[in-house]
């Protein structure tokens, strides 16, 4: 256990997931970093709602390619 991914999102900030037993800590790192804990369903939520905007996101852009 420990950290599961950290994603880069431009050169000055990026998300850090790291987990320990049954913590999960999302910590978002900028000039700032912040962290927060959440219980495995909230994880699972996020997890769901970022895949739901992904794939419309995707749509959308190869809509706007066609």
């Amino acid at each position: 256990m420990g950290q599961i991914a950290e994603i880069e999102i431009d050169e000055s900030a990026a998300i850090a997931v790291e987990q320990a037993e049954d913590e999960i800590t999302i910590c978002i790192n900028s000039v700032v970093g912040v962290y927060f804990q959440v219980t495995p369903d909230q994880a699972l939520e996020l997890s769901r709602a970022l895949a739901i905007a992904a794939a419309k996101a995707a749509e959308y852009s190869a809509s706007a390619e066609a």
